[in-house]
């Protein structure tokens, strides 16, 4: 739930903000006519960030099982607010402990986990408006793969470890769909062109990733 109301603000916030900062109109009522490129300003800033986001993507570290949680952001937030207990009491959020009401771990479980979702909705709204600018179609697709991939989570979590070589692929993907945006006043590429080159990277990287595999 959520993952829905992040997204739901993300998207109709990004859409809102497109339509209010094309390069064309924003001339125009300053004065200057005859600019023939129709550039956006937040479409070029989304496809700078996601260059930015494949090339640290690239270089990102495989192994989060050592990574302490509670020096997260999330957890830290709960933290500076409220006073936690150091004990969970069932399902609560909250507790009472010698007469003060305390914040569980649970309540910072989920604080990491949404600020965590935030920071994949920082990655992945910016490189759907490559796709559309509808926020309808945008924000149903987005509810769509949330709830697939939650259904797919376990299976893919125990097999993670076979795609080992994935991690590049989406950061190449993330690369191409930034500059796919920041080109596209000058330059369309095809939707279909976007999807063999998308289609293809991932293929390469799932095959090398399971020849790796085999080798281990």
């Amino acid at each position: 739930m959520g993952a829905l109301v992040l997204r739901a603000i993300f998207i109709f916030s990004g859409a809102v903000l497109i339509e209010l900062t094309q390069l064309n109109a924003l001339l125009n009522l300053a004065g200057f006519e005859g600019f023939k490129y129709d550039i956006n300003l937040i479409m070029t800033a989304f496809g700078l960030f996601l260059v930015y986001a494949g090339i640290k993507s690239w270089s990102a570290g495989h192994d989060d099982d050592n990574e302490d949680y509670n020096d997260t952001r999330g957890a830290k937030l709960i933290r500076k607010i409220f006073n936690v207990s150091d004990e969970y009491d069932g399902d609560k959020f909250f507790t009472m402990k010698d007469g003060m009401k305390l914040a569980t771990p649970l309540l910072v479980v989920v604080a990491v986990i949404e600020f965590t979702d935030l920071l994949f909705a920082v990655d992945s709204i910016p490189a759907i408006f490559a796709i559309s600018s509808d926020p309808f179609i945008l924000y149903t697709s987005n509810i769509f793969a949330i709830l697939g991939l939650r259904a797919l989570f376990f299976l893919l979590d125990n097999f993670i470890h076979l795609f080992s070589k994935l991690q590049y692929g989406l950061a190449i993907i993330l690369a191409f769909i930034g500059i796919k945006m920041i080109v596209s006043p000058f330059y369309h590429l095809d939707s279909v062109y976007s999807l063999m080159v998308i289609g293809t990277v991932l293929m390469v990287s799932v095959i090398a990733s399971l020849m790796t595999a085999e080798v281990k």
